[in-house]
């Protein structure tokens, strides 16, 4: 993947702190005394967090001549099916009743493995440090063991498992869980989100954290002015007249959730909150809006059908008096239309009832923007419940319907959040640091000469500093 050139890195060295820069130069200086790349594998190139935090983290490597490279696999629709729907879904509980994984399964999977396995050959000849993103490509580490048995292997979990489920014996969780360990176990460290329960107690004592970054200088976050503001509604408005909805009415607030459209993002959630709320208000409220808006990715099968299911959803009785309100599209990727979309919300919802570490969360507050969101998965690491947003039980609408009522009515309140979230943004969240912390877990196992494991997290291994507000 060759990723584009926006900005350089004295832009990343104003906002970093001098301590972090200096441990940032140290350990570059390190890494380039192997002579090896850093190399990076996943199933897709757009689409979702994963894909965002590569195109990030690669362009900082380059600006600051680490050698790194960035290799997807080839697409297969048939296994991103079983990818998605029975190890994601499955994993996340989040799948269809019945929905288990096959002897077929395998071997589909596993074919589609081998012909990846020859195309990256040369790939896994050349480095001798090398991260598998997620399930989809873990069935090659067995291959890059064979191929370079110099090789030091990082397994990256970036979604939300359930450590008491997949233990659960004749479960699909385990079922799943079990046939892809036996390739994961391979690998020299396993790498979580920081949430303990996203760890299987087999993985624990070999396990290091880190949490999900964005970056504050690409598109999703970069500074737009008034004018790319309005450029940027004119062109969703254009979208939705697309979509044969009408346009965001600019005399009016809005709320916003930004997730693909997945099972696990509590969409039917989001719509009745926002019913909820409407029910709330006078005649002399202002009448707020709701967008639900995301992209979709190559290796996402759930993305059409549950965008057809929320319009579906909508078109209900109890819903009909506020579906014109209600904006619902599936976006080509163009991150500047959601960074625009977050920047002029009143506030954004992130109401997944399954998440690894949303930073779509993190992109809002530090945009200034409160945050309503579910006690799920890595949430609530992101959120200081009552400062920075409200933190609400899985499936408490009345709850989120209440604090979206409090933002929208109290303007004291609203202010307050808005600057706190805007001045405490965490910096172990930003590309900086997470450049840092691939390169400590790179240069200690390259160096082999110390223990790693145990559920550390790798910013304190690496002496970043913590956040201050």
């Amino acid at each position: 993947v060759e990723v584009s050139w926006l900005v350089q890195k004295d832009s990343y060295k104003e906002q970093a702190s001098e301590i972090e820069w200096q441990i940032l130069e140290k350990l570059t200086d390190e890494f380039r005394s192997y002579e090896t790349p850093l190399v990076f594998i996943n199933a897709t190139a757009q689409g979702g967090g994963v894909a965002l935090m590569r195109h990030a983290l690669l362009r900082f490597l380059n600006e600051i001549d680490v050698p790194s490279h960035w290799h997807v696999m080839r697409p297969n629709s048939d296994v991103f099916e079983i990818t998605k729907r029975k190890f994601h879904n499955v994993l996340q509980a989040v799948a269809r009743d019945g929905t288990v994984l096959t002897e077929r399964d395998k071997d589909v999977y596993n074919a589609w493995i081998e012909e990846n396995a020859e195309h990256l050959r040369d790939v896994f000849k050349h480095s001798n440090m090398i991260v598998i993103d997620d399930p989809q490509p873990c069935g090659l580490i067995p291959y890059i063991r064979d191929i370079n048995p110099q090789a030091k292997i990082i397994y990256r979990s970036h979604i939300q498992l359930d450590r008491d489920l997949i233990e659960n014996e004749g479960s699909p969780q385990h079922t799943t869980w079990s046939f892809l360990w036996e390739y994961i176990k391979q690998a020299d460290i396993f790498v979580s989100h920081p949430v303990e329960q996203f760890v299987p107690r087999q993985v624990a004592s070999n396990t290091v954290t880190m949490p999900a970054t964005t970056d504050p200088f690409d598109g999703l976050n970069k500074p737009l002015s008034d004018t790319q503001m309005a450029y940027y509604r004119k062109l969703f408005n254009k979208i939705l007249l697309e979509h044969i909805q009408g346009p965001l009415d600019d005399t009016r607030p809005y709320f916003v959730q930004i997730a693909r459209f997945d099972p696990s993002k509590g969409i039917p959630d989001v719509i009745e909150s926002y019913r909820l709320l409407r029910e709330k208000l006078d005649s002399s409220d202002p009448i707020p809006q709701l967008v639900l808006a995301g992209h979709g990715s190559i290796d996402d099968p759930d993305g059409v059908p549950v965008y057809n299911m929320t319009l579906r959803l909508l078109q209900e009785e109890r819903y009909r008096d506020i579906a014109q309100d209600v904006k619902v599209v599936r976006l080509h990727h163009n991150d500047q239309i959601l960074n625009a979309l977050i920047r002029a919300s009143h506030g954004v919802l992130q109401l997944s009832h399954k998440e690894g570490f949303e930073v779509k969360v993190s992109e809002a507050l530090h945009k200034g923007k409160p945050v309503v969101a579910y006690r799920a998965g890595g949430i609530p690491l992101q959120i200081e419940d009552g400062k920075s947003g409200f933190l609400v039980d899985i499936g408490d609408t009345s709850a989120v319907a209440n604090h979206l009522y409090t933002l929208l009515k109290d303007e004291n309140i609203y202010q307050e959040m808005s600057e706190y979230a805007r001045r405490c943004v965490n910096p172990n969240h930003f590309t900086t640091y997470n450049a840092a912390k691939w390169l400590y877990l790179a240069n200690t196992l390259l160096a082999g000469d110390k223990e790693l494991g145990q559920g550390a997290a790798v910013q304190q291994l690496a002496g970043l500093p913590a956040a201050v507000c």
